[in-house]
């Protein structure tokens, strides 16, 4: 039976209730050194206050980077020798994982917050020694929480950090001015939210057909002399495509400053 240890941070705590209702037989851990956080956890998990390793594991370092180094110190020598680790922790590379952890057997992931509804986009990218065996292992236990990429760059990351990591809130500060501007034309808060969100949902489902692409959509939409035309047209005077580029590159360097 596959064994997943968890930690119960935030996207943990995602990542144990979509394994629970996702992959049923596996043997799912959860560790939280909390005894009050541990009293309100899923009950179909077992719940453990420190990790107790086991060949084979596949062990989800889903803990704030800053406890990185506690975690791996108070580990036994050779603990995850024979395990798959798979860190969702920002910022902290596969060699630094490889060398406190004691094995090559390290992968890193980048999923979103859209992994509370089942929707993440989630990046995964494996350590030289990983193997293929492995990467599905890691690839299958994320997939509970919607869809992943695998990339071989680990630089790819900092740019996942932010068109993946840091791209719902960039969309949802864009949203805002939809929700805004259909409060201002009349519409009531939560009417304003629903048309912003389905239109959202719709392109989203779009833009995922065979053969669609972002340009391709919006010039379909956009008759000459009509309402979409005139509003691309506003964007591209505004150069909002130049400030969303600028604020994604920006993410990237904050997201390598972070990592060091």
């Amino acid at each position: 039976m596959e064994r997943i240890v968890v930690g119960a941070g935030h996207m943990g705590s995602v990542m144990v209730r979509g394994l629970l209702d996702g992959m049923p037989q596996a043997e799912v851990v959860v560790v939280e050194p909390s005894a009050e956080r541990r009293a309100s956890l899923d009950g179909r998990a077992e719940v453990t206050a420190t990790y107790e390793p086991r060949p084979d594991d596949l062990l989800v370092l889903a803990i704030p980077p800053q406890a990185f180094d506690s975690f791996a110190d108070g580990l036994p020598r050779g603990a995850c020798a024979r395990a798959t680790v798979v860190s969702v922790m920002a910022g902290v590379r596969l060699e630094t994982l490889a060398s406190a952890l004691g094995t090559g057997a390290v992968l890193r992931a980048m999923p979103n917050l859209a992994s509370r509804v089942g929707q993440s986009m989630t990046v995964l990218c494996p350590g030289d020694q990983v193997s293929a065996g492995g990467v599905e292992r890691a690839k299958g236990a994320l997939s509970v929480i919607g869809k992943v990429l695998v990339v071989q760059d680990e630089s790819l990351l900092d740019a996942a950090t932010a068109v993946a990591g840091s791209g719902p809130a960039l969309v949802a500060y864009l949203a805002q001015s939809f929700t805004d501007f259909a409060r201002g034309a009349g519409f009531g808060t939560r009417d304003a939210l629903l048309l912003t969100s389905q239109v959202l949902r719709g392109t989203a489902d779009v833009l995922a057909q065979p053969g669609v692409t972002p340009e391709s959509l919006y010039q379909q939409a956009s008759t000459p002399h009509g309402t979409t035309a005139e509003g691309i047209a506003t964007l591209r005077e505004h150069r909002v495509g130049e400030s969303v580029r600028a604020a994604l590159e920006a993410t990237t360097e904050r997201a390598r400053e972070l990592a060091g």
